[in-house]
């Protein structure tokens, strides 16, 4: 294979603080080298084979090169798109970008729509993306708008049914529907139970994306009266969004959002024009249907290799990431636990130990097995203890930061040290995963299951009663059990 004389020739070297693997490592181009930063690049062989390396070592450099290509020729569609791409939510934006329902709908488009019926892009960022637009990309993306709006639709029933035929090929239902007794419709309904007194139990966030949500479930089934919705309508609803590639959960929530309006519906929509008044609907279709048979299955996260551990620590990076990601890699906290951290919740036992109390703060889970103390291995080195928040990640309507640290996190280091495009599953919320497996491996003596669990956060009543620990909450036996199991981990990579 040729070397590409636009960039400077790689070397092969054996790095022994990387477990005597051999590295492909090459100088970035002058566009991509950060002043005052290490502008070499590396990419591992994953052999201490010096042979093998020789003979992969080509290969890896035309994948350095191509990458650096990619890097030089960014389109600026996706620049402008990347930042509100929620991977938890829609997947991979590469995976997505390759689709077949991209490759037939035209790849800005079904990137577009898959944002807006998630609710992810503001109106500043969508005005931003009509630079980048063919005409007929703009004209589709003006439809989706228009469509999920807040501004009801000002024509009758049946020109509406034809508008989303003609400009939206996805729907189930196509013909127009008969309305004699005068029956709200979905749509109809909306308004009124936006102003439900159940709104004020959830979330900010979750109140914000139902309107979207149940619009994108209208748009399938149709803005039909309440009581002419069926059985079939519900599975059809289940069986398009299975179609467009959606993930269980996401269809899930789509199901939930509209069967709580119709759960709403049942109560509070009364037909006023009979003696004595009747509610118009006494059932709700969409209640109890499984979703298990729809939807893609589920990708969980997988934890990084030892090569991948030692690559993402030697990266450079700002202390703050470096301290964030030190933490989740040794306490198993959820990247929003740590996010969230504030210095009133680092305390210090009368032992010397070190913890981080849950219970305080900003948590983020509020069950009884999340509000715990989470010990700190003398391996983790903090800056002096300050005020405030340790992080400053924005928060969303729910008070979380996990969004914006998992993007900013990913990108910055996480898809740098992936082994090639299949390798999808490895991303900040994996550390999590790679402390849980170095707790398994600990021998003489091994740590108890229900120890574990403590130290994540996950059921923890094991040996001791969910009683008894809540006496010994904050007791120093607790912090020290924890201690003695975290404090046994061998973090090499953080040296």
């Amino acid at each position: 294979m040729a070397v590409q004389n636009r960039y400077e020739p790689t070397q092969l070297i054996q790095m022994p603080s990387k477990g005597n693997y051999w590295f492909v490592i090459g100088r970035k181009p002058q566009e991509l080298r950060v002043k005052d930063k290490d502008n070499r690049q590396r990419l591992s062989t994953k052999t201490r084979d010096k042979r093998q390396a020789n003979l992969l070592w080509r290969s890896i450099e035309a994948e350095l090169y191509a990458l650096w290509d990619s890097q030089l020729t960014k389109d600026p569609f996706i620049e402008t798109i990347k930042p509100y791409w929620d991977e938890t939510e829609l997947g991979d934006l590469e995976a997505s970008r390759k689709a077949p329902e991209a490759t037939m709908s035209g790849e800005r488009s079904f990137l577009l729509r898959r944002l807006m019926s998630a609710g992810l892009l503001d109106e500043g960022a969508i005005n931003r993306v009509y630079e980048y637009l063919s005409y007929d990309e703009a004209l589709k993306l003006r439809t989706i708008q228009d469509f999920i709006k807040e501004t009801p639709n000002p024509y009758p029933l049946h020109i509406q049914q034809r508008q989303v035929d003609a400009q939206r090929a996805i729907t189930v239902t196509s013909m127009p529907t008969l309305n004699s007794n005068g029956c709200p419709t979905i749509l109809d309904l909306l308004p009124a139970y936006m102003e439900a007194d159940r709104w004020r139990r959830v979330s900010l966030k979750e109140k914000k994306y139902a309107p979207s949500y149940i619009r994108k479930c209208v748009e399938i089934i149709g803005d039909k009266p309440i009581d002419q919705i069926i059985p079939k309508d519900a599975v059809d609803l289940l069986a398009v969004l299975h179609g467009e590639g959606r993930s269980t959960a996401t269809i899930g929530t789509y199901k939930r959002n509209v069967s709580n309006l119709f759960t709403w519906a049942k109560i509070h929509a009364v037909n006023k024009d009979v003696v004595p008044n009747r509610p118009w609907i006494t059932g709700n279709s969409f209640y109890g249907l499984s979703i298990k048979d729809y939807g893609k299955p589920k990708r969980n996260w997988k934890a990084l290799g030892v090569d991948q551990l030692h690559d993402l620590f030697t990266l450079e990076m700002p202390k703050s990431d470096r301290l964030l990601l030190s933490i989740l890699i040794t306490t198993g906290m959820r990247l929003d636990e740590a996010a969230l951290l504030e210095w009133d919740q680092y305390k210090v036992d009368r032992n010397g130990l070190r913890y981080f109390d849950l219970s305080l703060g900003a948590i983020v889970k509020t069950d009884k097995f999340s509000a715990r103390t989470v010990a700190m291995p003398d391996c983790l080195e903090l800056p002096q203890v300050g005020t405030g928040r340790l992080f400053d990640f924005r928060k969303d309507d729910d008070g979380k930061s996990s969004r914006a640290a998992s993007k900013h996190l990913n990108e910055k280091y996480l898809h740098k040290i992936r082994y090639n495009k299949q390798d999808d599953r490895k991303a900040v919320h994996s550390l999590r995963h790679n402390l849980s497996g170095l707790i398994l491996n600990l021998t003489n003596p091994p740590a108890a299951t229900e120890h574990m669990n403590w130290i994540t956060g996950h059921g923890m009543e094991g040996s001791i009663t969910q009683s008894e620990r809540q006496k010994t909450y904050n007791a120093d036996v607790d912090v020290q059990l924890k201690y003695n199991i975290v404090n046994r981990i061998k973090h090499s990579w953080l040296k």
